[in-house]
């Protein structure tokens, strides 16, 4: 189906909002310049203004806008959001696209307790490496990652992976898929946690700064573990969403949307 299909068939308020991600992603408007009042899009687009303003809503909690009380609705400024949907594991190889990443462990043969029960491991052998990630510049999440002993000698001797301080748009995931890696899925936790002296290291946040921390066990078609990322994002740069709808036999269905503003993981 095509994206003029599926926007005819979404609700009033996301084919608005549709319209105006995709007129602000052609610089329709200026940064600080303020954009149509709730009224002015209520009569160009033949809408109601709660119509518009669930539109709004939608860009505020994407990081695209803001609205200030008795002013307007403004963009975002661009070194200060960063949106990236993530529904599957082919979304997370999109990181590729418009992130960096930069090394801070390198891949190595390491052991972790916790690690070696998620990838199911008789024996303390397994690979880690540690990356913060970069969106325009700035970071906005570290990950600590895991392979079985299989899956990281495939890595080994990888440029991008192999050195301190190296910097690529490369993925762990993308690495693996272009060896030939199966990827059927990922389980996801979230929690929050407050941040230590490290986060700050690695961060710049303050110790005690809240942080969004995520944990993703990625398996193959036999359900096999081959990949265990551990990442803390700062919550100013990223969002987690999640549309509810009702069960199957129901026209809607559940979907899942993550979002990150200003820059996500492994």
């Amino acid at each position: 189906m095509s994206s003029s299909a599926r926007r005819v068939e979404e609700p009033g308020y996301r084919r608005l909002a549709g319209h105006l991600r995709d007129a602000i992603k052609e610089q329709r408007w200026a940064e600080g310049e303020a954009l149509p009042t709730d009224g002015e899009l209520g009569t160009e687009f033949s809408v109601s203004r709660q119509t518009v303003r669930r539109a709004y809503l939608e860009l505020v909690n994407e990081g695209l806008v803001y609205r200030v009380p008795g002013s307007g609705t403004f963009i975002t400024p661009s070194h200060l959001r960063y949106r990236r949907p993530f529904e599957t594991v082919d979304d997370l190889l999109g990181l590729a696209d418009d992130t960096e990443l930069e090394v801070v462990q390198p891949l190595e043969g390491t052991f972790d307790p916790q690690a070696a029960s998620e990838l199911m491991l008789e024996s303390r052998l397994m690979y880690g490496m540690k990356f913060l990630r970069r969106h325009q510049g700035t970071v906005f999440c570290h990950t600590s990652v895991f392979l079985p002993p299989e899956i990281g000698r495939l890595l080994d001797g990888e440029e991008a992976f192999s050195q301190t301080g190296a910097t690529s748009t490369i993925t762990v995931i993308g690495a693996l898929t272009a060896r030939n890696v199966q990827l059927s899925g990922a389980e996801q936790s979230m929690t929050a946690r407050a941040a230590t002296e490290l986060d700050q290291q690695r961060l710049g946040c303050a110790v005690g700064h809240p942080l969004l921390h995520v944990e993703r066990l990625y398996v193959d078609p036999s359900g096999q573990p081959v990949e265990w990322a551990v990442s803390d994002f700062l919550p100013e740069h990223y969002t987690h969403r999640i549309h509810l709808g009702r069960r199957r036999s129901n026209p809607s269905s559940i979907t899942a949307e993550r979002t990150t503003r200003k820059g996500t993981p492994s």
